[in-house]
């Protein structure tokens, strides 16, 4: 006679977990930290990383939060595949399903990730999840020039590899992002030299991220000035954490904004917060950038609000690409272009609302 072993959780929050179709369906409510944790127990995990631990599914899911991993796993609309919400008028209702192969109908879960709660609240949602891997290695490497980055990032568009994490930092937020979490261990790096870091993330078997950090070195060949692959096993959950802590909005620093450009533009935008002593990082393979101004206390001088947002305004003003205001005084984001305030002003006059 078989027996079954009962869950270690809390299971008033899993609605449904058939764990061997890799999907699970939870209540909005629930942690993402708990989450996780269930998972883990069935060798699973969902490869999106929330803003901190007390960040519930729902806001995971309403803010799309989407951390250095969308690299190699891409978005949390690939994740969502069923969701039940109410809309303005108290209306339960429900979109997708609690299956994979779902595809009837218009993709209401795609529409909802990302929607700030404006479309209807969240009651459950139904996730499809990954194997969790064996292995997790970080790389990082240090650039002199920009120029030199530029053409790793132009070699890594073909590499062999398979990098789950391709993020940048640049020169002035190296102490915020890596001194002070002990990213580095070795005292001997000459990171603050860097104009700019590149990490790299990969997991999977032991070996297979073996092979790949040293197949990803031997690609880039003498680019770096320095490459460090020596680092605690535990490395890429700390800049996951690191990661996401600055991507979002707080009494300090006095600005921040978010940047949304063609990959082949991050290098535009790392030169130009160096030269205004600006901090910034983040999605070089996706073309995501957070900008914020150096602390005086680090022997920077604070750039001013508008001629630092006004710079990305500018950067990003002849082609694709958008600046968000995540927290300032009175800079703002990115308008809307003239064809499109044109074009929501006729709709306005064709239906009598303006």
């Amino acid at each position: 006679m078989s027996t079954s072993t009962a869950p270690t959780y809390d299971t008033s929050l899993v609605i449904d977990y058939p764990a061997r179709d890799m999907t699970i369906t939870v209540k909005a409510e629930m942690p993402c930290n708990l989450l996780q944790q269930i998972l883990q127990q069935e060798g699973q995990t969902l490869p999106i990383d929330a803003a901190s631990e007390q960040t519930t599914v729902g806001e995971l899911v309403l803010y799309d939060h989407c951390g250095p991993r969308q690299f190699g796993y891409g978005t949390l609309r690939d994740y969502v595949i069923g969701v039940a919400a109410v809309d303005g008028f108290e209306r339960l209702f429900h979109a997708g399903g609690r299956v994979v192969k779902n595809v009837a109908g218009y993709d209401l879960c795609r529409l909802l990730t990302g929607s700030r709660g404006l479309l209807g609240q969240l009651q459950h949602v139904t996730f499809k999840v990954r194997p969790l891997p064996t292995t997790q290695k970080l790389l990082i490497a240090g650039f002199r020039n920009l120029h030199n980055l530029e053409q790793a990032l132009t070699r890594l568009n073909t590499t062999a590899t398979t990098p789950i994490i391709l993020d940048v930092v640049g020169r002035h937020s190296i102490p915020h992002l890596l001194c002070s979490n002990s990213l580095l261990p070795d005292p001997a790096t000459p990171i603050l030299d860097s104009s700019a870091v590149l990490m790299l993330g990969f997991d999977g078997p032991e070996n297979a991220c073996q092979w790949q950090i040293a197949t990803v070195i031997d690609e880039l060949s003498d680019l770096p000035a320095w490459t460090n692959s020596q680092l605690p096993p535990e490395a890429l959950q700390q800049w996951l954490l690191t990661a996401q802590k600055h991507s979002f909005p707080t009494k300090t620093p006095a600005w921040l904004a978010s940047v949304t450009i063609p990959p082949s533009q991050v290098c535009a935008i790392i030169d130009a917060m160096n030269q205004q002593q600006c901090c910034v990082f983040g999605r070089a393979g996706n073309g995501r950038l957070w900008c914020w101004p150096a602390t005086a206390d680090e022997g920077q001088s604070a750039t001013d609000e508008q001629k630092g947002i006004t710079t990305l305004h500018q950067l990003t003003a002849d082609g694709p690409g958008s600046v968000h205001v995540l927290h300032a005084e009175s800079a703002t984001s990115t308008p809307r272009s003239a064809a499109v305030r044109t074009y929501s002003s006729r709709l306005q006059q064709a239906f009598g609302t303006s």
